[in-house]
């Protein structure tokens, strides 16, 4: 569990742009949850009970995803933005 804590300093300085991108990323994460968890609320009170179901899977399953994403795209950004200089 100390490797959490050393996490920031694993990757040293990171831009502005690259945390707003991981905030996003979990910011979408959450609204994805969010959705999910209201959806299967939801579900024994609307007229189609497996289309509620599904949503509420397809949150569970896009909301990681949307972390990663946040994440790689947040890395990814702040290389092109470290190592994109003029040659």
């Amino acid at each position: 569990m100390r490797w959490i804590r050393k996490l920031p300093d694993m990757f040293g300085k990171l831009s502005d742009m690259s945390i707003f991108a991981f905030k996003l990323g979990a910011g979408m994460m959450l609204c994805f949850y969010i959705v999910g968890f209201i959806s299967l609320l939801s579900a024994p009170y609307v007229l189609n009970f497996s289309n509620a179901i599904a949503l509420y899977y397809a949150c569970l399953e896009a909301a990681p995803a949307s972390l990663a994403a946040g994440v790689c795209a947040g890395l990814l950004g702040d290389m092109m933005l470290k190592f994109g200089g003029r040659p």
